[in-house]
């Protein structure tokens, strides 16, 4: 059963769907799409690297206080393993980038 609906901030909505167990297991797994999100910032979960949650949920993103040698970092789980996405430099005005590069 596919549900649609349009949702307006701030307002809540009767469905005339019975909140018990049979009925709401009938609804299904619903899905949310957001079109764009501005003017808000996002906080990440924050975990060490030993309570990292199991991986295996493709596209979950996460803030690792201590997961780049000791340094904090993001980590993105790939749905087999949570990779590392080194934080790099401080935010700047300049356009100066520093970046190791390996030869």
């Amino acid at each position: 059963m596919a549900v649609t609906a349009t949702v307006t901030r701030g307002f809540t909505f009767a469905t005339g769907v019975e909140t018990d167990a049979a009925s709401l297991n009938q609804l299904g797994e619903p899905t949310v799409t957001v079109d764009s999100i501005s003017a808000t910032s996002v906080t990440l979960e924050n975990f060490t690297v030993s309570s990292l949650p199991a991986n295996g949920t493709t596209g979950r993103m996460i803030y690792v206080s201590d997961g780049d040698g000791g340094n904090p970092c993001l980590a993105v789980d790939n749905g087999t393993n949570w990779l590392r996405v080194n934080l790099g430099s401080a935010v700047s005005a300049t356009d100066a980038d520093e970046y190791l590069i390996a030869e």
